[in-house]
């Protein structure tokens, strides 16, 4: 009975071997945000900052421009050079609950000044582990990922007002 035990697992063993190795890598597929960049400058109320030019090796791989109940969001997911995650967001709604959808239960972590402005850091969210939160005329704008403070505050020096 144990070598028909030992027998099934390795055969279990080989079907899941197979089925594994058979699977393909998770695809990431680039976008082209510039159309989508111009579009939200034309229907939001504030200027909407994008990277100018997005800094060297990184990739745009989501896009959107939203209005919903009165507030327009921005939002901008790259790919850094070194393969973590960053995104710019943007909206004129409310701003404490805007900024948990990115960085929930995130704790301060002092500052950052990037071409002169301050940022604030936050620390350890969810679904973001880093964020830096800039506050500025009724608009949020959030630079987050697991991107390491040097690639945010290098994003973030990437931004413009179109």
């Amino acid at each position: 009975m144990v070598r028909s035990l030992a027998l099934v697992l390795v055969l279990v063993g080989v079907a899941v071997a197979f089925y594994l190795a058979g699977r393909p890598d998770p695809v990431v597929r680039d976008v082209e945000y510039a159309g989508a960049l111009a579009q939200a400058r034309l229907s939001a109320p504030y200027d909407v900052l994008g990277p100018q030019p997005l800094p060297d090796g990184w990739r745009a791989t989501s896009v959107r421009a939203v209005v919903d109940g009165g507030a327009s969001t921005w939002h901008l997911g790259l790919i850094t050079a070194a393969g973590s995650y960053a995104a710019v967001e943007q909206s004129d709604g409310e701003r404490r609950d805007f900024v948990d959808r990115f960085a929930d239960g995130a704790s301060p972590a002092g500052s950052s000044t990037v071409e002169g402005s301050t940022w604030r850091r936050l620390e350890g969210g969810t679904p973001e582990e880093r964020a830096l939160v800039r506050a500025e005329g009724g608009v949020t704008t959030v630079v987050a990922g697991s991107a390491s403070w040097a690639e945010l505050e290098e994003l973030a020096a990437s931004l413009r007002a179109g």
